[in-house]
C-alpha cells in the first residue's frame, strides 16, 4: 500500500491534516468514571445523532469537564535527538502490529503510515511528539485511526480548552483509576458541498505531562485518490470504548 499524506502544525500540535481536510476530535457526556459511558450526541449504535437547532448537540460541549492545569507543574518538555524517536517509534510500531488488532476484531490487513511529525515519515533532533495512521479494512471498507503522542509538556491545551476548539458537538471527560483523564470530543467536519462528516477522538492526559490521542472517522480520512478508498459511514469506526482502550495503552508512550 502506498499512501502519501502531510501533517501541518495546528493550535493543538500536531494536528493532522490530509489534502484539503484536516480532522482532529471528539467526545461524549458530563464526567463520568469508566470508558463505557454514554456518548452524548451519539446514540446506541453509534450514529451522530441530529444537532440541536443551534447547530450543536442538546449538551453545551465541555459540560462538566474540569478546568486542570496542562501541563502539570514543573513539566519540562523533553528535547529527543531523532534516533531516539525513531527507536520509541519503531517500538511503538511492533507493539501496534498485535495491539491494534486485539482492540479492533474487525481490523484488517492494519498498517501503520510511517511516523513522523510535521511531515510524514520526517523525523527531526529536538522533536517531541509523533504522529501516524494506523490504515485498515473492516467490513464497510478502508478507513484509518490517527494517532498523535506528545511526550510530557508538548501538548498545552488543558481539557476544557479542547471543548472550545473546531466544531465540536460534544465533549466530556471521563476519569481513570490512576487519577489520569480523558478526554472525548465529537466534531463535525464541514464540506463544502453535502452533509458534514464526524471523527471521534480520545485524548488521554497522562499524570507525567504526556497526552496520546486517538482519532476514529465516519469517513475515510487517507485522501491518496486510491480505488482502495473507503465509503462515508454511518457512524463512527471505532468505539468509544475502543478509542478510550488504544489511547490509555501504557505501551503507546514518549
Amino acid at each position: 500500500m502506498s499512501i502519501n499524506v502531510s501533517r501541518v502544525t495546528g493550535v493543538l500540535g500536531a494536528a493532522v491534516a490530509i489534502a484539503v481536510l484536516a480532522a482532529p476530535l471528539s467526545a461524549a457526556a458530563p464526567i463520568t468514571t469508566g470508558p463505557g459511558a454514554t456518548r452524548v450526541g451519539i446514540d446506541a449504535a453509534g450514529r451522530v445523532l441530529p444537532a440541536s437547532p443551534t447547530g450543536r448537540a442538546v449538551s453545551a460541549p465541555g459540560d462538566g469537564v474540569p478546568d486542570i492545569q496542562w501541563p502539570p507543574p514543573g513539566v519540562v518538555p523533553p528535547k529527543y535527538p531523532a534516533s531516539t524517536l525513531r527507536g520509541f517509534a519503531a517500538a511503538m510500531g511492533d507493539h501496534l502490529a498485535t495491539a491494534f488488532p486485539a482492540a479492533v476484531p474487525q481490523a484488517q490487513d492494519m498498517q501503520l503510515i510511517p511516523w513522523g511529525g510535521e511531515r510524514t515519515g520526517v523525523i527531526v533532533d529536538g522533536q517531541d511528539y509523533l504522529t501516524t495512521f494506523a490504515v485498515y479494512h473492516d467490513s464497510i471498507g478502508r478507513t484509518a485511526a490517527a494517532y498523535e503522542i506528545d511526550a510530557p509538556g508538548h501538548f498545552t491545551t488543558t481539557p476544557r480548552q479542547m471543548c472550545t476548539i473546531e466544531e465540536v458537538l460534544s465533549c466530556t471527560a471521563t476519569s481513570q483509576p490512576d487519577g489520569s483523564l480523558v478526554l472525548h470530543r465529537l466534531s463535525a467536519v464541514k464540506r463544502t458541498q453535502g452533509a458534514d462528516l464526524h471523527a471521534e477522538e480520545a485524548v488521554h492526559y497522562r499524570l507525567d505531562g504526556s497526552v496520546v490521542w486517538l482519532t476514529a472517522y465516519d469517513y475515510d480520512p487517507i485522501f491518496d485518490g486510491s480505488p482502495d478508498a473507503g465509503p462515508v459511514r454511518d457512524r463512527i469506526a471505532l468505539t468509544t470504548d475502543q478509542l478510550t482502550s488504544l489511547a490509555t495503552d501504557p505501551a503507546i508512550h514518549l
